[in-house]
Parts: C-alpha cells; structure tokens; sequence
C-alpha cells in the first residue's frame, strides 16, 4: 500500500501496527543504550569541522543552546542511535559540550529560551519582539508595509476637500415648523 507521505493524515490509524516491525530506525534496538557512551559519540561528532561550524553560526545567530541539544536529541533518538529516556539523560551534558565550544570559539551564547516569550498567549508586542530578533528581514518588510498602508491613508484624507455645511442657527426661532 502507497501512502503520499506529504498529505496529513495520508496513513489510517493503527497503519503502523500493521507494517513489518522494525521499519524505522527508532523501532530497532538504539546503537548507544548508555549514555556515556552516546555523549562520548555526540562529542566527537560535535568536534568535526563541519558539524562545528554549523552549530556555532547557529548559536552566533541567536539560536540558544537548549534548542539546539533539544534537535540534537531528537534528531538522534529519530535515526536509531539512543532511546528517548537517554536523549533526556544526555541533555545536560550536550549542553556543556556545546557551551564550552562555543566560549572556545569566542562566542557568548545564549543558553535558554526565553520562557516569558515562550509560555502561554503571544501577545502582538511579544511576536513582533521575537521577530524583530529572529527574523528582522520579515519584520522589516512588515513594517515596511504597515507605513505604506499609512502614508496612502494619510494621501487619501489629504486629497478629499472639506464640504463648507449650510451655517446652522442655533436659536429656536430658526427652525422650521409644520403645522
């Protein structure tokens, strides 16, 4: 049976329970079932150049370093190398891995999300907040448009002329009766 893996929901329920077992990576027994040894895999592939400078522009941008152990993770428990309970055992170590290299490579970076930002309702003024730190290109272009959307508010007020209205007494003896 093909499933288009794009569309949501594209799988019935229980489709899972009735492929072969072991499909995927995670249904399979973890490469690292100790988590030391998952933190000594994950230190080394840390300290590759690639991986390295990778993860530095990334903390150089903004990013903060419990997002990234966060991905690392779960990016690790998806391809089969540790179980969830060791990914969450692992966390704080990576995060000391990571903030360490960082420091070595003259990067302050930011360690935790910021949670007032994060819990709860966004108000407007916290969303654009965060997007004016982490995508100022979009905030930008956004109040770009706010401005534009003013300034042809402003043209259009501007070009309508004032009607003088007939001068209205205000005396009672004024008014027009019908009797």
């Amino acid at each position: 049976m093909a499933l288009d893996k794009l569309t949501p929901l594209a799988a019935p329920p229980g489709t899972g329970l009735t492929d072969e077992p072991g499909r995927w990576p995670w249904e399979r027994p973890p490469v690292y079932s100790n988590p030391d040894d998952a933190i000594d895999y994950l230190e080394e592939k840390i300290s590759e150049e690639a991986t390295e400078e990778s993860m530095m522009k990334m903390l150089l941008a903004g990013i903060t370093v419990e997002e990234l152990v966060d991905q690392v993770a779960f990016k690790g428990f998806m391809a089969g190398f540790y179980s969830p309970d060791v990914a969450e055992l692992i966390k704080p170590a990576m995060a000391l891995i990571l903030y360490d290299t960082a420091l070595d490579n003259g990067i302050e970076p930011i360690m935790f999300v910021d949670r007032e930002d994060a819990a709860g309702e966004l108000d407007d003024a916290g969303f654009f907040r965060i997007l004016k730190q982490r995508n100022p290109e979009l905030f930008m272009q956004m109040n770009e448009e706010v401005n534009r959307q003013q300034r042809m508010q402003i043209d259009e007020i501007t070009k309508q002329e004032p009607s003088d209205p007939a001068p209205q007494s205000e005396s009672f003896l004024d008014v027009e009766e019908n009797v």
